[in-house]
């Protein structure tokens, strides 16, 4: 199957083409950084160009900005990037002919969940900009569904982890060990009793790599662990993995900062 991946410079994106091309796909992938096809998704007519003589059997589109707290001071580049980008991934997978279309959601379209486990069907309830926006991002894809008969596959990841996540937009895990190996205290905000759902990225890559290759269209999965660990429990893990007690710095919590977001697939 040849692929085309946007994001592919990303955290998650260039493990993704890693994976598929391992698996045999044929993947070209674009971003606005260096190591791949420098193409801009707010940029449809050379999106569109590329894809138009690429013929890619499917688009994952995972190119998007990802600092939920930034969305909040930049919510129109947000838009920009993570909407406008979307649908001009979408519009190049139609002019193109591609049969399927992954999207990378977030459960931060959730927000504050008023149940737990999350399911798929689970109540939107966006806390900032970054998720109201992923929760358009995914209605423009069901859009295009709908009226193009577009294939496509939604993923909402929950708190992904593992080596080389971005220092600059680093989860609790990665900020955690960061810290601990440059001799600072890491921070926990508020009690540290918030929940988190934990999921590594070599388990999403693989989520990911099952919908592009399955038949499923029309369908929104969460990708978690299903385990809901607390801040605190983090820390403790830490400790056990290092042999010693580690000194914790607290700070306050935001709006917002720390959800439980225990998912579960129906």
């Amino acid at each position: 199957m040849r692929i085309l991946v946007t994001g592919a410079a990303g955290f998650i994106g260039s493990r993704l083409a890693a994976a598929l091309r391992a698996r045999g796909h044929e993947v070209v992938g674009v971003d606005i950084r260096g190591g791949v096809e420098v193409v801009d998704v707010r940029d449809l007519g050379a999106l569109s160009g590329l894809a138009s003589r690429l013929r890619p059997d499917a688009v994952a589109h995972l190119a998007a900005l990802i600092s939920a707290p930034e969305s909040l001071e930049r919510p129109a580049e947000y838009l920009e990037d993570n909407v406008m980008g979307t649908v001009n991934a979408l519009e190049a997978a139609r002019r193109s002919g591609a049969g399927r279309f992954l999207y990378f959601s977030s459960v931060a379209v959730y927000g504050e969940p008023s149940e737990l486990p999350l399911r798929e069907d689970s109540p939107l309830n966006p806390v900032k900009p970054y998720g109201l926006l992923k929760a358009m991002g995914e209605e423009a894809v069901r859009g295009y569904g709908r009226f193009y008969g577009l294939g496509y596959v939604i993923l909402r990841p929950s708190n992904v982890y593992g080596p080389g996540q971005s220092p600059e937009y680093a989860g609790v895990i990665e900020s955690f060990a960061r810290a601990i190996a440059e001799g600072r205290r890491p921070v926990i905000h508020g009690d540290g009793g918030q929940t988190r759902d934990f999921v590594h990225v070599d388990d999403v890559v693989e989520a990911a790599a099952l919908a592009l290759e399955s038949g499923v269209r029309g369908r929104t999965y969460n990708v978690s662990s299903g385990r809901s660990i607390s801040i605190n429990e983090l820390a403790r893990i830490f400790e056990e993995a290092l042999g010693r007690g580690i000194e914790f710095e607290r700070g306050p919590r935001g709006p917002g900062t720390f959800i439980d977001l225990r998912c579960r697939t129906s």
